[in-house]
């Protein structure tokens, strides 16, 4: 399982392999493209290395962070072309597609639907035996959000 939250400026990955009933982290992180770039080109950064990602870890789906109303419809749209970028990319290595909200994300996660992002981190170290959670928290985000995909 794939589990991505989508930024134009940090975009959270995560890979988790599922046994039975229990979760294993493959790789995380963020994918930093250049804030000075123009949006096609950090769009294109984006995909690219989803896709070196994708061909190492072949997943079978991947799950996304549902889009939330901003108050700025710029950052809302910025969102929104990133997020189609992701998507049209899953849909190329015939990825199976599912998004989760972000309170229903830290309901699965931490039980509790307006928990923090930090709260989420720390459980996400818990339940995936992490022992240092020392990654940023679009990291975290993504490995909850694989996780939601997961169970």
């Amino acid at each position: 399982m794939m589990g991505i939250d989508p930024g134009s400026y940090a975009t959270g990955f995560a890979f988790l392999s599922l046994t039975g009933n229990k979760a294993s982290v493959l790789d995380y992180g963020v994918i930093r493209p250049k804030k000075d770039e123009e949006l096609i080109f950090r769009i294109g950064h984006i995909v690219d290395e989803l896709e070196k990602l994708i061909a190492k870890y072949k997943p079978a789906a991947f799950c996304m962070e549902k889009a939330f109303f901003a108050k700025n419809a710029n950052s809302a749209l910025v969102l929104g072309h990133i997020r189609g970028a992701v998507m049209a990319l899953g849909f190329k290595h015939n990825l199976a597609f599912s998004e989760k909200t972000a309170r229903s994300v830290k309901q699965a996660v931490t039980g509790n639907g307006a928990a923090s992002k930090e709260q989420v981190a720390n459980m996400m170290g818990r339940l995936l035996g992490i022992q240092k959670m020392d990654c940023s928290l679009d990291a975290s985000d993504a490995l909850a959000v694989a996780w939601a995909g997961l169970f």
